[in-house]
């Protein structure tokens, strides 16, 4: 039996041999596993700190442009408002003129833009200055119109099939559509964004 023994003992033997050695290979590939994916971790790490820092400096930019943006869309507003008021100024004081400056004013539109045969309607505050004879004075056989307007000043001219408004607001318009562009110069002194 001393032989059986010995085979039996020699095939053990070999097989414990062959399965350190599987075990040895196993244990390298599964370092190696290991190694490879903390190598891949830490890449992986440092990419993702890389963006995320990227993300953030994208998302502060994006802040203070839009922060920018929003200052200056407030200047811009102020600035409006302030060449309005300039405008809205300009109409009070022309509301607030008195009759013989309001009589010139009338008188300055009529001469500029009255042509032959119109007819002129007035407001019902300006009758008393405005009449049929202070229009003949034009030489331009004007008409005084029957009906009065509804504004605070100015005139509307009538002639066949148009009319032209040169009432005070329309006039404070169309100023400030010639002019808007030098006043904000002057105001804001060619700083107008």
């Amino acid at each position: 039996m001393n032989g059986k023994e010995n085979i039996i003992n020699k095939i053990l033997s070999d097989a414990d041999a062959r399965c350190a050695d599987i075990l040895s290979v196993a244990e390298a590939q599964a370092q190696a596993v290991i190694a490879n994916a903390e190598q891949a971790i830490a890449t992986d790490s440092v990419s993702l700190e890389q963006r995320l820092q990227s993300v953030a400096a994208e998302r502060i930019r994006n802040r203070k442009a839009t922060a920018e943006l929003d200052a200056k869309k407030y200047t811009l507003n102020r600035k409006q408002q302030l060449i309005s008021r300039c405008y809205e100024l300009a109409y009070e004081k022309l509301i607030k003129m008195s009759d013989a400056d309001r009589l010139d004013l009338i008188g300055s539109l009529i001469e500029t833009h009255a042509e032959t045969g119109e007819t002129v309607y007035i407001t019902q505050s300006d009758a008393k200055s405005v009449t049929q004879v202070w229009l003949n004075g034009f030489d331009k056989n004007l008409k005084l119109g029957k009906k009065y307007i509804k504004a605070d000043g100015g005139i509307i001219l009538e002639g066949d099939g148009y009319e032209k408004d040169l009432t005070l607001t329309s006039v404070i318009k169309y100023l400030r559509e010639q002019t808007e562009g030098k006043v904000a110069e002057l105001l804001l002194g060619g700083h107008n964004e």
